[in-house]
């Protein structure tokens, strides 16, 4: 905080004595850090979705369309644990009905997406992937430079919890960048 912390001092020099040196300290954990202000180089880019996923806001476009060389990944992702509960309880054959409903929707979903990035002329690539939905994206975003998420992706949210938990426990666990929507 070196610099920014002189200039703050300069400023308000004499002006509220020690009071500023008190809240500086109570607050320290919430400042940015030097390296915190760097803004990181952006070269890839994860955008996943799921069922539960609201379509990409136009502002998150204009986002991605800012990084013209970044490569875009697009991964809908489809919760395995349902499958595999599906198939143990009712059998392979609705398994096999829930898997291809299943990627249809997906089909549709990506269909939209990839209209509007190739309106922007994005380059991107896509995948259906099969997972848990927390664990997949968790593994995946190691490999990206940004990871764009709906706020809904993994289940639905409520008025009390405006974020879904799994949405809550990706950020808590990436380390890269996250733009939620």
């Amino acid at each position: 905080m070196g610099w920014l912390h002189d200039v703050i001092l300069r400023k308000f020099n004499n002006i509220a004595g020690t009071r500023y040196e008190e809240i500086l300290k109570a607050y320290e954990n919430f400042f940015l850090t030097e390296e915190e202000l760097v803004i990181p180089e952006i070269n890839s880019i994860l955008l996943v979705f799921d069922r539960f996923s609201e379509k990409v806001p136009e502002e998150v476009h204009e986002t991605l369309s800012a990084f013209e060389e970044a490569a875009v990944r697009i991964v809908y992702v489809i919760d395995e644990g349902v499958l595999k509960m599906i198939r143990e309880t009712l059998g392979e054959e609705a398994a096999e009905e829930f898997r291809k409903k299943e990627m249809a929707f997906a089909e549709t979903f990506l269909k939209e997406v990839e209209e509007k990035l190739g309106d922007l002329n994005i380059k991107f690539s896509r995948k259906i992937a099969f997972g848990d939905k927390a664990e997949y994206v968790e593994g995946i975003a190691k490999k990206y430079d940004l990871l764009v998420i709906s706020r809904h992706y993994g289940s639905e949210t409520t008025r009390t919890h405006r974020v879904s938990p799994v949405v809550f426990r990706i950020v808590q666990h990436v380390e890269k960048p996250v733009v939620l929507y």
